[in-house]
């Protein structure tokens, strides 16, 4: 059973941290992320000319832990990735699953390069979104739900979000000064909260208006604080994009810490009647427990034990 931290709660969003369970806080084991090997260039994500395959190469001495939904800018158009996958240590070039964020371009952009991609330093907020590319792998309804969440967005901030450059680029939407500045609200709030709760934490749960949304589990203290960043601002994101109009700024009443145990910890999804597996080579096996309006996806590296998931993320519809 996941032990929680009382929430924490800002505008209309609700988090609750993960403590680790002995054995997690004793993880041996590290992984670099997306954001920061890329920052580093001990990686390099490479574009093929293909909407939805792209090379990554991990040239550093860590394996390379990469989040479905990472969104990686640049390159002929900006992509977010289509699945969790770990990429090995000194792994030369790999096939990567990749949905296109960023609809019209398909050329260099400003200064950036048309061959690599330059930074990762945001995931994909929309669960609509998320879903989309996970269950039915359509492109058209992943563009679908990013213009759709322009529009929210939009709504929500009441100012201009899409950028003249490539206005369907989404990547370029979350830079703009209406996001970043709705999202530091929600941040001046919660990232103080991880500190201050102390203890090894190795996830989060939100909930947004009052309704749990979506949660992340990792397998180490390590893991999780590399990704906490980018983790809370597409939380804020999407609680931005939530907002229930004028009044909405109050923090709704947030469901018990047990029914947030209870939901976390359910291993079978209503509705679902099997778990469907998928391996990703070289070291990827991805379980998915597919619900009515519950899913839960789990991540496991392979060259460990497959008992114990690297990532586990539940999202409600």
């Amino acid at each position: 059973m996941a032990s929680l931290s009382p929430p924490v709660g800002v505008c209309n969003l609700t988090a609750w941290f993960i403590f680790a369970s002995p054995a997690a806080a004793r993880h041996p084991r590290d992984y670099a992320v997306l954001e920061e090997t890329i920052a580093a260039e001990t990686a390099v994500l490479h574009e093929t000319g293909s909407v939805n395959e792209l090379l990554i190469e991990n040239q550093g001495d860590l394996d390379l832990f990469i989040q479905a939904g990472d969104i990686v800018k640049g390159g002929r158009q900006d992509r977010t990735i289509g699945a969790d996958f770990i990429v090995p240590a000194r792994s030369g070039k790999i096939p990567l699953p990749a949905f296109c964020v960023e609809q019209a371009r398909w050329r260099r952009r400003r200064d950036e390069a048309d061959t690599h991609f330059s930074t990762a330093k945001d995931f994909l907020a929309s669960k609509k979104a998320r879903l989309a590319m996970r269950f039915s792998k359509s492109q058209a309804e992943v563009w679908d739900s990013i213009s759709e969440e322009q529009e929210q967005l939009a709504k929500a901030v009441q100012k201009e979000i899409r950028d003249a450059t490539s206005p369907t680029s989404l990547q370029l939407t979350y830079e703009s000064e209406g996001v970043t500045s709705a999202v530091d609200d929600y941040t001046a709030v919660l990232n103080p909260a991880l500190a201050e709760v102390g203890g090894s934490v190795v996830g989060v749960v939100w909930a947004i208006n009052g309704v749990p949304s979506h949660a992340d589990q990792y397998v180490s203290p390590k893991l999780f604080a590399k990704l906490w960043r980018k983790l809370l601002r597409a939380a804020a994101t999407e609680a931005i994009g939530q907002r229930r109009g004028p009044g909405s700024n109050a923090a709704p009443e947030p469901p018990s810490s047990k029914a947030i145990v209870a939901w976390l910890d359910s291993h079978v999804c209503a509705g679902a009647t099997h778990a469907e597996e998928e391996r990703l080579l070289p070291r990827t096996r991805i379980r998915t427990h597919r619900g009515t309006s519950l899913h839960r996806f789990e991540a496991f590296d392979t060259a460990l034990d497959e008992a114990c998931p690297l990532h586990v993320a539940v999202v409600a519809e």
